[in-house]
């Protein structure tokens, strides 16, 4: 047995999504429970039937941001916020360094 961390939403899919295969429900109403098209609903219920519940957990999930800086620009930042704040403790440094940068 395999243990899963999902998220609520994900927990709320697999629930609406078993009830769809145990004809409780219809896919029109599973859409409009999780808010999703009609479209939508039908793309997650094949994927439910191949996968079971672990098919409907986030790709996303344990990725770096498509949107991160590299790492050495973080470093690189913090150094300069050492080195030239070091007053300003754990209050966020942006107006200081936007207004010496005038």
């Amino acid at each position: 047995m395999t243990v899963l961390s999902m998220s609520r939403a994900e927990i709320d899919r697999v629930h609406v999504l078993r009830d769809v295969v145990a004809e409780r429900i219809t896919v029109r109403e599973a859409a409009q429970l999780l808010r999703l098209t009609s479209r939508q609903a039908f793309r997650l219920l094949k994927a439910y039937r191949i996968g079971g519940p672990a098919a409907l957990l986030s790709k996303k999930r344990g990725k770096p941001s498509n949107r991160a800086y590299p790492a050495i620009v973080r470093s690189e930042a913090l150094a300069l916020i050492k080195t030239h704040y070091v007053d300003f403790g754990r209050t966020h440094p942006t107006g200081a360094v936007l207004r010496d940068a005038r």
